[in-house]
């Protein structure tokens, strides 16, 4: 048993010395010279740049252009001269929640019908509105000289009961007993 004791600790003595002399190599630097192979030259193919000249399109041949639609068939062309309902207030919005640090300032918005929109500082509402300011609890909009403030909206538990606890008498204790 001490023989092969012996020849394990041999070949254990082998293998290290081997880690360590490549462990020496890769220190020194015998493997950091990168043999590169010559470059080289292939040839390019000519690249010769025509100048083509596309006539102009005449105006009227356009106007199907913003009269049709131009990728759905069921587009219809915008009324411009409606006035914009959702711009008249900002009633139907809820302000959620507010970011407001030295960095970001951002207020949280939910419409009553929609995805959740989140808008920046001096950013823009869909409707026109822009938003001017944003304190920790509300966020100032303001569209040509009006200004609308929404405040977040604080959830509070509903007032205590005043009815009284629901209490076991001494007798329904004792009836219940085994």
């Amino acid at each position: 048993m001490k023989n092969t004791l012996k020849r394990a600790d041999g070949v254990m003595l082998g293998i290290a010395l081997v880690l360590l002399t490549l462990i020496g190599l890769v220190l020194d630097g015998t493997w950091r010279a990168v043999d590169w192979l010559p470059a080289q030259t292939a040839p390019r193919p000519l690249i010769v740049a025509t100048a083509t000249v596309l006539p102009r399109p005449v105006l009227s041949s356009l106007a199907n252009a913003w009269q049709a639609p131009l990728f759905s068939p069921d587009r219809h062309p915008d009324n411009a001269g409606l006035s914009n309902p959702a711009a008249s207030s900002l009633n139907g919005l809820t302000l959620t929640g507010v970011l407001y640090n030295a960095d970001v300032q951002l207020a949280f918005i939910k419409p009553a019908n929609g995805p959740a929109l989140k808008v920046r500082l001096n950013g823009q509402l869909e409707g026109g509105w822009t938003l001017d300011a944003i304190t920790p609890t509300s966020a100032t909009f303001s569209l040509g000289e009006r200004h609308e403030t929404l405040m977040v909206q604080r959830l509070r538990l509903p007032a205590p009961s005043s009815r009284p606890p629901l209490s076991l008498s001494r007798e329904d204790l004792h009836d219940s007993a085994p």
